[in-house]
């Protein structure tokens, strides 16, 4: 005998969330100016509020190509306790200077010298993190950036760090290779071959090194190859011809590439475009970014960063296409469609060139691109109250869950993510029927994502 599982009431209120505002608290009037700085920058942030980004400069002295790493307080000052004067100078130079945030608090750098790449851990004091490498410092063999320099990459996978460009061990076969270090910096042996693996497609247009839900591997090449692989490098011979997909088509010089929630991959080109691929390597005909509507006041949009919060995609970058670049964002719900709530937003200010980077907070939005660290207030507003879930009026699952997770919905439903019932997140899907035969026997919590951005959470026994 099936039981349905009858929902409580639940109120909640629609949010209109729209930038209003640089933060004149933050800086300059909202912006943090940085001297110098000749790459593709990133940035991370603090619970307290802080900031660490990556930045280059020249040397004067010797010409060359210097990487930087700093700090700035919540108020967006140097904070002059981090490395030296609030900066620590990097062992390599980076066109696009990777930077990740451990849970421990810790960073992580990746970038290249001429003796190979150089993967940097780092105290939050600013400080290397000796029990890492070599005095804080690991070396890759051979690695380096390809035609595509938006394409090698710094990926972190529970305790694992992956890092990923073309080898250039071998002069007759440049192939992109991903190497899996351990928390210490030494190679993984376990993974792949010894170490690493190596994915196909032609090296100088741009490979992308993706995570899923359950840290298995999709890789993605320009040229429109997919490769799938377990989270220890083998390959998944059950997708494609033993893991290797050709698709109908490639990526066209990617811009940025990211898996979202739901195990699909959102990407943008030097064409304007978004598009979103399917698991299964096909395109998501669903997915409809319109850019024409929403193109700026000179009509072009490169999009250079995605990022997926609470159900929709925030995008920014390169709001023109005539010089000079001014910096855009807005936000996409699940179908690709411009948030009306949100709406577009162009920079005004011509010295603000665009954004590479981003950090999306519930109340701001913090980008780095150029020369600028930039703070912007978001102006939450409540729209409306409104009871979403009433006697079992909107969503009904099958209860307790056997094999797949089967329910009925009114509303479009983006995501459904399940957790343990101490919190931690082991799933997340977006179908009814949806395999759950692995989950053992327990309770689990089930937060489901509306396409209208409601939210609402439920208990569920899983046999």
């Amino acid at each position: 005998m099936k039981k349905i599982l009858l929902m409580a009431t639940l109120v909640v209120q629609g949010i209109s969330a729209q930038i209003i505002s640089k933060d004149p608290t933050f800086a300059t009037n909202g912006i943090y100016s940085i001297t110098e700085n000749i790459a593709w920058s990133q940035i991370v942030q603090n619970s307290d509020g802080s900031i660490f980004f990556t930045y280059d400069k020249t040397n004067a002295t010797t010409g060359l190509r210097e990487s930087y790493l700093s700090k700035l307080t919540v108020n967006g000052a140097i904070d002059l306790s981090f490395g030296t004067n609030g900066n620590i100078q990097l062992p390599y130079s980076a066109n696009n200077n990777q930077l990740k945030k451990l849970s421990d608090g810790k960073l992580l750098t990746f970038g290249f010298s001429e003796a190979g790449a150089h993967v940097t851990k780092i105290l939050p004091s600013g400080q290397p993190d000796t029990s890492f490498g070599s005095n804080g410092t690991s070396m890759v063999p051979a690695l380096y950036s390809d035609g595509n320099e938006r394409s090698y990459g710094l990926v972190l996978q529970n305790d694992k760090i992956i890092v990923h460009g073309i080898d250039f061990s071998n002069e007759q076969a440049h192939q992109h290779r991903i190497y899996r270090l351990n928390s210490n910096g030494t190679i993984d042996t376990t993974f792949g071959n010894n170490g690493s693996v190596f994915i196909q497609g032609t090296w100088s247009i741009g490979s992308f090194v993706l995570l899923d839900n359950q840290n298995n591997i999709t890789t993605l090449t320009n040229g429109g190859i997919m490769e799938k692989f377990d989270s220890n490098g083998n390959p998944i011979t059950s997708f494609g011809n033993n893991g290797v997909l050709q698709m109908s088509s490639g990526l066209g010089f990617a811009g940025t590439v990211m898996m979202d929630s739901n195990n699909k991959i959102v990407y943008s080109n030097l064409q304007d475009e978004i598009f979103r691929i399917n698991s299964d390597g096909t395109p998501d005909p669903t997915f409809n970014y319109n850019l024409p509507a929403y193109s700026g006041i000179n009509g072009g949009a490169w999009i250079l960063n995605i990022i997926e919060k609470d159900g929709y995609y925030y995008i920014g970058g390169s709001g023109e296409v005539d010089f000079p670049h001014t910096a855009f964002i807005s936000r996409l719900t699940q179908n690709g469609n411009i948030d009306p709530g949100f709406s577009y937003y162009s920079e005004g200010d011509s010295n603000l060139g665009g954004i590479v980077d981003m950090v999306v907070n519930n109340n701001s939005i913090i980008t780095i691109g150029g020369l600028h660290v930039v703070k912007y207030i978001i102006n939450n507003t409540t729209l409306a109250t409104k009871e979403i879930i009433k006697k079992n009026n909107d969503i009904t699952f099958e209860n307790p869950v056997k094999q797949n997770l089967i329910y009925q919905s009114k509303e479009q439903v983006v995501k459904i993510e399940i957790a343990t019932a101490d919190g931690k997140l082991i799933r997340t899907i977006k179908d009814s029927g949806s395999s759950l035969s692995d989950l053992p026997k327990g309770i689990y919590i089930a937060k489901v994502t509306f396409e209208n951005g409601s939210i609402t959470t439920k208990k569920l026994v899983k046999n």
